[in-house]
Parts: structure tokens; C-alpha cells; sequence
């Protein structure tokens, strides 16, 4: 009870405080922050989350180099203080004239567009600054000088030019400082400028590449006697670090950048104990001598990024780090090449470029977007070390004339964990190509040099590793490393059919495989062996052939993305849960944009496990399955469909499946909504449902005029329920007149169509009898224009004569040539049983003879055959019909065409009017 009454008393305490501060920021015209919660819980999970996404990104660019690793630590620096804060007690911060951010011990003043910087909006004890993005010109004297504890300053992406001496004075516990990307001429600042920093650990000076911009003066960073990285541009010709660098006992981590033209042996020789170097953006690179990396006994990690420099040369260079071990060598964009090699000097890949590389005991081996087009088939022969080291090999944007497949050893390194061998197809350059056989014959082709012998079995065996790939009896067997867990094949292959079935043998740790993106089809063998991979990534094939048993042995499959695949609507709408039966670990699906329309109710009957649904990019009406098979159910994204409402058995499904889930979304972006006055109870649920929705809750949608408007503008239900009930009402005023104008419109119908109701009541009340086809000499007379013969006397006729086996009578035919052409018109019409009319323009407006037709078609019509005219006119010429014509016509025996072409629907309409 005691705990109870100090807890509430505590939390009254915060609000009142809270309410105090604000006051006071208004009276006094301050710019309050704070960040409060009525829940610590969940500011907790939302922080883990947002931490959970920082720790991805920060591993993600840990392998970019040091620039990028340094702006995600200090997000990541920023999300931790941020985390403190909200562990602490409710923490208010007053900021004085300014618009940065305040998290603890972090002030974030980036992207504000800053000219100058007031000492003021920093308290003694911040640990943190951000001042990058903005348009900062100059640092003056003493702007930090109260900030002893200041430990980390980001001042990059600036326009600073200018440094006063004394600008960076009291800063004596600053580790991290970021000048990177600004104006700076370091001949016109003071080599003193960073004496006061005497614990700086990590310091960034690479500038903008604009005219005047200077090496960095040696003297500069002599005081700086605990540097541990460094960031510099260099100009000089040739590289050269002098002796004073031997000062910087400390220096591990080096990154340059510049216009460099040459880098000898003895550049870094006095710089040998670098632990990791990074080259990066060096495109006036010519030269490297043989020894330039003799010097760096120490390191352990080799970064070069876009350096204009032939990656054979550069592995050329890797021998003096032969039986070492290093964590990793990175190459980005290493490369002269930008349009078609020359494979007599680059642009491809051997054993003896790979001499080296291959004699290193690495962890990670990247090699990306260095115009790589052929990789001979010995290339990774020698795999001992790589064997017993290599873990991580990247090798991607490499577009390949040769075959990828040729780096399909390196799959049985005993220790490899991740292979990404991707994005191999050429998009907009095309090339001329190797000679091409068949794609088994051209794999064989590639890896059977060194590696695979064939027999006429078809069989193959791995000569150094002591493993087989074989197709014994249609089923294709693959031999993998034990100890992989990720294998990104994306883009990789343009053509490759998987009707045969495939065994992957040593998977059993393969959690993670992406082919998308690429040339795989025919989805109708059997996969095995993969029944540890959790992600599987298919998004971009052609899966229009689709076996309802390919995935029934991926049973520990939580993650798959089918979107963009072609799917067939009508396969997937009777048989994805047949599909879907094996996978009951299922959480997240993807199948947008396949243009689907239809799911059974039954299709997640075995997925209840399912966390994450994409159905967008379809053709879905509402939510095609029943909520009921997915208790678990988070998020299902439904947008851009054509859904214009759902129904309240869909919302009341929708809002049970929220009460016992209550984190459930629902996304309906892009779809074309209804706010008539039938979507009433559906515009209501938008307003009043628990259940979150996207983009605010305001979509677009048609409203009862046919006008676009949003969801928002009908927040008012009330005065959108009178809208609809007083025109429901007005009409009903108007049911008098409405029935004048239904019997003036009768008397017109009687009138139009006056020999249908005279033949009527003749046979009622008289003898007349209606005649039949078989009363009649010709089935069917056919008028038409001589300009325009060839689609009724050709395609028209036999339609008519070996389709509908009707006996026509054609005028250019049948008329004997003796007897007069208008009573052999008029003998014709009267003895057919109907008359057909091809009323093209020139029949309609030019032709003295269709006229006479015409009215001999008008005069032989009467109660004893009513419907005997019948027309088939162009859309086009439907203005010009006689009005004498269309008054002894029905409407049902006017067909009209868009094209004169015989199709299925005007087939069975000429079946429905000539022989009926």
C-alpha cells in the first residue's frame, strides 16, 4: 500500500513538474523539449526496436569504411543516450534559442541549416554534439571552451573554411572529431589549432575535392600523440607519409583519399603499424610499385573503394601478406574498365591473379562492381588456406560474359558461413557474348576443366574436395559446405529451369537463400534438403509453372518473398494451401504484384503462425482468406488493390482478430475506395475501428457524384446520412412524374416497335402465324457495300456457312446475271429468313444500291416475321443509320462492332439473331 501511494505520488510529482516547465518556457519565450510517457514499458520496446534497426545499419556500413562506420556510431551513440534518458526519470531539457534536440547528454543540431553556433545551447556536461549538415562558415575562438566532458564533435558536411586558433580550446576530452566534407585550406589555419585536444582518438580532415585545398601539414598532428585513426586527403603526386608520422605510436586505422597519381614502397613506411587501411575515391591513380604494402606487417584489413587501378594489378600486390591471417580485403569499383574489356589486359580473373589472395588466411573476401566479365575455371583452385580460414566471400555487380557458376567450388570451403555471388546480369549495356551451348552443357563446360571429370553417366566428381555432383535418374544433386548459413545468388542466372528435381547435400545450416531477381523458371521438381533454411527470397522469377509440392520439404521455412513472380491466378486460387501445407513455421509472406484475384478461405489453414502478409500489388476485391487460420496476424498489407469497401462481415473479422491481437495493421493505400452512401457503415468502421491503419486513415476514394476525394472528408457521417437519406426522399417525391415518364416512354417502345406487337396480338386474336427458318428458300440474304466486300463476302460468309451452316444469298453470287439486279434484290429479300445488313460508311452514304436495299429490307418486314432485319454497324457509322431504318429495327437486332473481325461475342450474337 505504502509502494502504491510513493509510486502515484511520484508520477503526480513528474506531471506537475512538467506542466511548471512548460509555463515557464512560455512566459519567457524558450523552446522547451521533453519526452515522456505514461507507459516506460513502451517507450522501452519502441527504443529496443529503433536500436534493433541501428545495429543492422551499423554492421552494414562497418564494412564501407571508416567515414560511414564513424555517422552510425554516433546515431548509435545517440540512440543509447537517447535509451538512458528514458530509463532515468521523466527528463525535461530546456534549450535556449535554438532548434536542436536535447537526449541527455547529447545536443543534436543537424540539418538546421546553422550559420554560426552559440556556445549557449550547450550545457557544461554534454558529452555529444551534432552539428553536421548544416551551413556552418566559420569556427571562432572559445565555442566550446566550457564543454570539458564534450567527448564527441561532428562537424562535417559544413561549409567551414575558416578555423580560429583558440576555436577548439577546453576541449581536452574530445576522442572523436569530424571536419569531413568542408572548405578547408589548411595552409591558412594555425598548426596549433588541435594542441588542446590531447586525448583525440579518431580524427576525420578529408575535404570537399575543390581548388586550394591542401595536404594536411605533418605539424598539424603532432600533438595528437593518442591518434588511433585518421582520416586525410592527400594532393601530392606521389604518396608519401614523412617521418613525423613515427610519432603517432598509436596509429591503426588510416583512410586517405585524393588525387594521387603514384604510391611507391616507401609510402607507408613510416606508417607500418597500420592495423587497417582504407583507399577510397582515387580515380587519378597510375601507378602502385610491387612493394608498396611491404611495410604494413600488421595489417589486418585492406580496404580499397573506386581506384582507378586494374584489380589484376592490385591482387598482383597482395603477396607480402602470403601465410598471414588478416580479417578482410575489400575491393569496390577497383577498376579502369568502364565499358567492354579487354581480356588480353583486364576484366577477368585467374588462378594466377588469385595467386596470392588464395595463400591469406581471411575471414572476408569482397569483390564488388569491378568489371569483372570472365573468370577462367582454375581461378580458385588453390583453396587450402581459403579452406581452413575464408568465412565470408561477397562478389557482387560483376557482370559476367562467362559463366558465374565457375566460383561454384569456393560453395565447399569447409568453413564458409555466407557466399554472395549476385547481381551478374547486365541491365542496360549488352555485350557480345562467349559462345553459348545449352546451360548444363556450358556449367559442364566451365567446371569441368580443373575440377569435374564427366562421364557418360552424367556423372561428376570434385577432384579436391572428394565430393560428387551428379544427375542419376532426373534429380540434380548439390554439394554445399556444412557451414553455411547464407547463400545470395540475386541476378546471378538469365536462364535456368528447375523441372528436375535438386538435393542439396550439407545444408543442414543454410538459414538464408535469395535467388530474385533472376532467370529461374519452371518451378516443378522437388527441393530437399533444405529444411533449415528460414529465408527464402524468389521474388523476380517466372513461377508461372508452379509443382503443389515444391516447397513440402522446406519445413523450417519462416520467411518467403514470391513477389513479381507471374504467378498463375487460377492455379494459386485452387491450390496455394495445398502449397503452403508443409510450411507451419510460415511468419512472413510476400506474393504482391502477381495480379491475383482470388485466394480459398482455407489457404492459411496451416500458416497460423503467420506474422507479416503482402498481398498488394493484386487484384484482391476485400481480404481473401478468413482471418481465422492467422491469430498471430500483425501486419497485412492489402494496398494497391481494387478494393472499394469491405463488407461487416470482412470489419467484424477484422476488429476480433485486433481484440486478441492488439498490434494488428492493416494497409490500404492505393486502392480506389467508395464513400457513397451504400459505404456508409464502411466509412464509419474507418472512423471508429481500433484496428491501426496506414497513411492516417485517409485514402482515396470515389464519392456518390464520381468525383475523387479522400476518406477524411466524410469524418461527418451525420451530414453524409442526411445527404443520402434526402435524395433517397426526393426521389420518391418524384415517383408521380417518373410514371408519366414511364408511359411516354412505353408509347415510344410500342410505337418503335409496332410490328412485334401487331404480329403478337395477330396471333392471339387472328389466324397469323409467325413463319420459321425452314419456311423460307435462303437462310440468310446479306447486304453490303461492293466498296466494302471483303469482310462480308469472305470472312462474314463463311462464318455463317461453315460455323453456323447457314445458306447465304450474296448479291456479287447468287443473282443470275439475266434477270434485272433490282428485282433479283427484291426476290432475294423475300426469300430469305433474315436480312443482314453490313452497314459500313460507304453502304450507308455513297451506294445508290444499298439504299434500294435498304428499303426493300424495310418493305418485305412484317408481322409474320418481325425481326428479319438485321444490322451490323461500325461504331463510327452509327450517326448515319437511317431513322426509317431504326424505327422498323429492335435494338436487340442492331449489333454493333469496333472492328470488322469475327470474334467469339459477335459469333454468338449473329447464332442468337439468325437462327432463332
Amino acid at each position: 500500500m505504502r509502494t502504491a501511494i510513493l509510486l502515484n505520488f511520484k508520477m503526480a510529482t513528474f506531471f506537475i513538474a512538467k506542466i511548471l516547465v512548460i509555463i515557464v518556457c512560455n512566459i519567457l519565450g524558450l523552446q522547451c523539449s521533453y519526452i515522456a510517457s505514461d507507459s516506460k514499458d513502451e517507450y522501452l520496446d519502441a527504443i529496443q526496436n529503433v536500436g534493433d534497426l541501428y545495429s543492422r545499419e551499423f554492421n552494414r556500413y562497418r564494412r564501407k569504411g571508416t567515414s560511414e562506420l564513424k555517422k552510425q556510431f554516433y546515431k548509435h551513440k545517440s540512440l543509447e543516450n537517447t535509451k538512458n534518458v528514458i530509463l532515468r526519470d521523466i527528463n525535461i531539457s530546456i534549450n535556449v534559442g535554438s532548434e536542436c534536440h536535447v537526449y541527455n547528454l547529447t545536443v543534436d543540431c543537424s540539418k538546421l541549416n546553422l550559420k554560426e553556433i552559440d556556445s549557449s545551447w550547450f550545457s557544461n556536461n554534454t558529452e555529444m554534439i551534432l552539428l553536421n549538415d548544416n551551413l556552418l562558415i566559420k569556427l571562432v575562438n572559445s565555442t566550446f571552451v566550457h564543454l570539458s566532458h564534450l567527448t564527441h564533435l561532428d562537424l562535417s558536411n559544413n561549409e567551414i573554411s575558416l578555423i580560429d586558433l583558440l576555436a577548439f580550446d577546453g576541449l581536452t576530452s574530445l576522442k572523436y572529431l569530424s571536419l569531413r566534407y568542408n572548405s578547408i585550406s589548411f595552409n591558412a589555419v594555425s598548426t596549433n589549432i588541435l594542441e588542446p585536444l590531447n586525448n583525440l582518438q579518431l580524427l576525420d580532415l578529408i575535404q570537399k575535392p575543390i581548388a586550394g585545398i591542401t595536404d594536411v601539414p605533418v605539424s598539424l598532428l603532432q600533438s595528437l600523440t593518442k591518434l588511433r585513426t585518421l582520416a586525410i586527403n592527400t594532393f601530392n603526386s606521389t604518396l608519401y607519409f614523412g617521418h613525423e608520422f613515427l610519432n603517432l605510436t598509436h596509429l591503426e586505422v588510416l583512410e586517405i583519399t585524393g588525387s594521387t597519381r603514384n604510391v611507391t614502397e616507401s609510402s607507408f613506411k613510416n606508417v607500418n603499424g597500420l592495423k587497417q587501411l582504407i583507399v577510397r575515391d582515387m580515380q587519378l591513380l597510375k601507378r602502385m610499385d610491387d612493394k608498396v604494402f611491404v611495410h604494413l606487417d600488421k595489417l589486418t584489413s585492406l580496404t580499397m573503394a573506386y581506384v582507378s587501378i586494374d584489380l589484376q594489378r592490385v591482387l598482383a600486390l597482395l603477396w607480402p601478406f602470403k601465410g598471414r591471417s588478416m580479417s578482410e580485403i575489400y575491393f569496390e569499383g577497383v577498376t579502369t574498365t568502364f565499358y567492354m574489356p579487354n581480356l588480353m589486359k583486364n576484366g577477368y580473373m585467374t588462378k594466377k591473379d588469385l595467386m596470392y589472395a588464395t595463400d591469406i588466411c581471411l575471414d572476408t573476401f569482397t569483390v564488388i562492381d569491378c568489371n569483372i566479365y570472365y573468370i577462367t575455371a582454375n581461378a580458385v583452385s588453390n583453396r587450402t588456406t581459403w579452406d581452413r580460414c575464408l568465412r565470408n566471400i561477397y562478389f557482387s555487380r560483376n557482370s559476367f560474359i562467362g559463366s558465374a557458376f565457375v566460383l561454384f567450388p569456393v560453395i565447399l570451403l569447409q568453413n564458409l558461413t555466407k557466399l554472395t555471388v549476385s547481381d551478374a546480369i547486365r541491365t542496360c549495356q549488352t555485350f557480345i557474348p562467349f559462345p553459348r551451348l545449352s546451360f548444363l552443357e556450358h556449367f559442364f563446360q566451365d567446371i569441368s576443366l580443373g575440377y569435374l571429370s564427366l562421364d557418360g553417366q552424367t556423372k561428376f566428381k570434385n577432384n579436391l574436395a572428394n565430393q560428387e555432383l551428379s544427375i542419376p535418374n532426373g534429380t540434380f544433386y548439390v554439394y554445399v559446405s556444412k557451414s553455411l548459413t547464407s547463400w545470395n545468388l540475386k541476378r546471378l542466372v538469365s536462364d535456368f529451369s528447375l523441372r528436375l528435381d535438386v538435393t542439396f547435400c550439407g545444408a543442414d545450416n543454410l538459414q538464408y537463400i535469395d535467388i530474385s531477381d533472376s532467370g529461374f523458371h519452371t518451378f516443378t521438381g522437388h527441393i530437399r534438403g533444405l529444411s533449415s533454411v528460414k529465408t527464402a527470397i524468389v521474388s523476380g522469377n517466372d513461377i508461372s509453372h508452379l509443382s503443389e509440392n515444391f516447397l513440402d520439404e522446406l519445413y523450417g521455412l519462416e520467411n518467403l518473398a514470391v513477389s513479381k513472380c507471374q504467378l498463375d491466378r487460377n492455379f494459386i486460387a485452387l491450390k496455394f494451401a495445398r502449397i503452403l501445407q508443409n510450411t507451419t513455421k510460415l511468419k512472413v509472406l510476400d506474393i504482391s504484384n502477381n495480379s491475383l484475384n482470388v485466394l480459398s478461405k482455407e489457404t492459411f489453414a496451416q500458416n497460423s503462425e503467420l506474422l507479416y502478409l503482402s498481398l498488394s500489388g493484386n487484384q484482391f476485391k476485400d481480404i481473401p482468406f478468413d482471418l481465422k487460420f492467422t491469430p498471430n496476424l500483425k501486419i497485412l498489407d492489402l494496398s494497391s488493390n481494387i478494393i472499394t469497401t469491405l463488407t461487416p462481415e470482412t470489419t467484424k473479422a477484422v476488429d476480433f482478430l485486433n481484440s486478441n491481437n492488439k498490434l494488428f495493421q492493416l494497409m490500404l493505400n492505393g486502392n480506389m475506395l467508395s464513400c457513397g452512401c451504400h459505404d456508409l457503415s464502411f466509412l464509419q468502421w474507418l472512423n471508429s475501428t481500433l484496428v491501426s491503419l496506414d497513411n492516417n486513415r485517409n485514402y482515396t476514394c470515389m464519392n456518390k457524384d464520381g468525383e475523387r476525394t479522400n476518406t477524411l472528408a466524410f469524418s461527418d457521417l451525420e451530414s453524409l446520412w442526411r445527404q443520402c437519406w434526402g435524395e433517397f426522399f426526393f426521389y420518391v417525391a418524384l415517383i408521380t412524374l417518373c410514371l408519366y415518364v414511364i408511359g411516354a416512354v412505353l408509347i415510344i417502345l410500342i410505337l418503335r416497335n409496332k410490328n412485334f406487337f401487331v404480329s403478337y396480338f395477330l396471333q392471339i386474336f387472328g389466324n397469323s402465324k409467325l413463319h420459321t427458318r425452314f419456311d423460307y428458300k435462303t437462310d440468310v440474304y446479306i447486304g453490303y457495300s461492293e466498296e466494302d466486300y471483303r469482310f462480308p463476302c469472305i470472312e462474314l460468309r463463311e462464318h455463317l456457312e461453315k460455323k453456323l451452316k447457314l445458306n447465304t444469298f450474296l448479291i456479287d453470287r447468287d443473282l443470275l446475271a439475266s434477270l434485272d439486279k433490282a428485282s433479283g434484290i427484291m426476290d432475294a429479300i423475300n426469300s430469305c429468313w433474315r436480312v443482314l445488313l453490313v452497314c459500313s460508311k460507304s453502304f450507308l452514304t455513297d451506294e445508290d444500291w444499298s439504299m434500294f436495299t435498304m428499303r426493300s429490307a424495310m418493305y418485305a418486314q412484317n408481322p409474320a416475321n418481325p425481326a428479319r432485319i438485321v444490322i451490323m454497324v461500325h461504331t463510327s457509322c452509327l450517326f448515319l443509320l437511317p431513322s426509317e431504318l431504326l424505327s422498323v429495327v429492335n435494338d436487340e437486332n442492331i449489333l454493333v462492332v469496333s472492328e470488322w473481325k469475327i470474334n467469339y461475342i459477335l459469333s454468338e450474337k449473329l447464332r442468337a439473331r439468325l437462327m432463332a
